[in-house]
């Protein structure tokens, strides 16, 4: 079974994105600034401002950043490879939330409740189990392409920035985070980047896009609750030129 279908992760996950500062981190050491990280890949990195028809979240995982496009997307089409992830977003965006619990050591547990975020527009948005390498063929275009973190879990990262071209219309942007975390079991060496993972990304779309800008994005994943995953997630926004 892949670990993104077992009981731990998608409670890790689901306090990755929806828990708030306390639950996430008692002990009070990390700084806001890395907290709220699938709602800050969102509000960071686009501009709310500016309402768009369509958006798509590749690797949306439990939902959070869908529920923060559909503020100003009249779509949003979520997508993760993970049946039991997308189960619990539609939960959340069904019934507006969910319970889960957190590891605290040994056999403890707290129990939690991820909360639809409030001024979400849940009927804008629909989620589906996918893989980002094989999407349908009738899926469109989209005028936002949200890839957090998922590049570095993909088998054929470089066959995705291949085929966004053709899913981003002309000046839509398109969002992508990873901590370039590499490991054989989700991608082969022989389709890891050579060199920097931004060079890898930036020479992989320099023909169809154009880089807005790029900037470091911190995360935390609590794993127990005294043991976390500390992330620095390299962020890049690109604007699809006319070519």
């Amino acid at each position: 079974m892949s670990l993104y279908e077992s009981q731990s992760y998608l409670d890790q996950y689901l306090l990755f994105h929806y828990g708030n500062s306390l639950e996430i981190d008692s002990f009070q050491i990390f700084p806001e600034s890395f907290l709220n990280f699938a709602e800050r890949t969102v509000t960071e990195n686009l501009d709310a401002s500016n309402e768009r028809e369509r958006a798509l979240d590749l690797g949306c995982s439990v939902g959070r950043s869908c529920f923060e496009l559909s503020r100003f997307c009249d779509e949003v089409i979520g997508i993760d490879y993970s049946n039991q992830f997308i189960r619990a977003a539609e939960k959340i965006r069904v019934e507006g939330s969910i319970k889960f619990n957190s590891l605290q050591e040994g056999d403890q547990f707290r129990s939690h409740n991820a909360i639809m975020p409030e001024g979400s527009r849940p009927e804008r948005i629909s989620f589906h189990t996918g893989d980002a390498l094989q999407l349908p063929d009738d899926i469109g275009r989209f005028d936002i392409i949200h890839a957090a973190n998922l590049l570095c879990r993909l088998s054929d990262p470089e066959h995705l920035l291949k085929k966004l071209p053709e899913l981003l219309n002309e000046g839509g942007s398109l969002v992508i985070t990873t901590p370039c975390t590499w490991l054989g079991e989700f991608t082969p060496m022989e389709n890891w980047p050579e060199g920097s993972t931004l060079e890898w990304i930036s020479n992989n779309l320099a023909e169809k896009f154009v880089l807005q800008n790029n900037h470091d994005m911190p995360f935390i994943i609590l794993e127990h609750a005294r043991k976390f995953q500390v992330g620095i997630a390299q962020a890049s926004v690109w604007i699809r030129n006319s070519r």
